[in-house]
């Protein structure tokens, strides 16, 4: 089962620049652990120190955002899961 992870503009420079990366996984938590495993660098960027994933990062599947608590409901072939990293300003 192959799911297509699209990386958001401020997290592809610890992806090699890539913005679209194709895991083998089953569930939204399982798709960024695989990320997570092929770039081990952008993990500071989405857990804090405590290892809770940070508020401003987010998930769209299939361009519906989706909470903590959907994180580990299954994905079908094909999906893509999109991991944005939030940023304010003001």
């Amino acid at each position: 089962m192959g799911v297509n992870v699209r990386i958001s503009s401020l997290l592809r420079k610890f992806t090699d620049g890539q913005e679209l990366v194709e895991v083998p996984s089953n569930s939204p938590l399982e798709c960024l652990h695989s990320v997570i495993e092929q770039f081990p660098k952008i993990k500071k960027w989405l857990y804090d120190n405590q290892g809770e994933l940070r508020p401003q990062v987010w998930f769209f599947v299939n361009k519906e955002r989706i909470y903590a608590d959907d994180l580990n409901k299954p994905l079908n072939d094909g999906d893509e899961l999109l991991i944005l990293l939030a940023a304010g300003g003001g």
